[in-house]
């Protein structure tokens, strides 16, 4: 009778630690995703020494027919402060999924980063070119509209 005790309380528990993990895994929604993008950009474009200027706030429908997505654009001149652009992505939870010996173009370095909670991906190009500086591009994954 004891074991049968521990028994239902080891499954429940595992029921109810499967049941939180499934609930933490769901992707947020397209407002929730958005204003996290925002709320991101808002804070590289707050860090002075980045050198950020805001180009591009758009909602877009390059997804599939029906969904859409929303993105940022920003860029500076300072193609200097990738490291710090890099830094500050990190501090704020996002992981460096690509880097640029992947998508190495002539004259340009880049980095993807994503943030594994809220799924927003920041995409950092360091242009080397004739016009040296940084490109930053935030987006949301593509939603079917709600």
């Amino acid at each position: 009778m004891r074991a049968r005790r521990h028994a239902l309380s080891a499954m429940l528990f595992c029921v109810a630690a499967m049941t939180a993990c499934a609930a933490a895994a769901e992707p947020p929604t397209f407002q929730e995703a958005t204003r996290q993008l925002e709320t991101d950009a808002g804070s590289l474009l707050g860090a002075g020494e980045l050198g950020l200027s805001a180009v591009r706030r758009a909602d877009d429908d390059t997804c599939v027919p029906g969904q859409v997505r929303h993105f940022f654009q920003a860029e500076s001149d300072l193609a200097d402060a990738s490291a710090g652009l890099l830094a500050r992505l990190r501090d704020m939870g996002y992981d460096e999924v690509v880097d640029d010996l992947d998508l190495r173009d002539e004259g340009q370095e880049v980095s993807v980063f994503r943030n594994p909670t809220t799924r927003v991906t920041f995409e950092l190009t360091v242009i080397s070119e004739d016009t040296p500086g940084i490109r930053v591009v935030g987006k949301t994954v593509c939603y079917a509209p709600e």
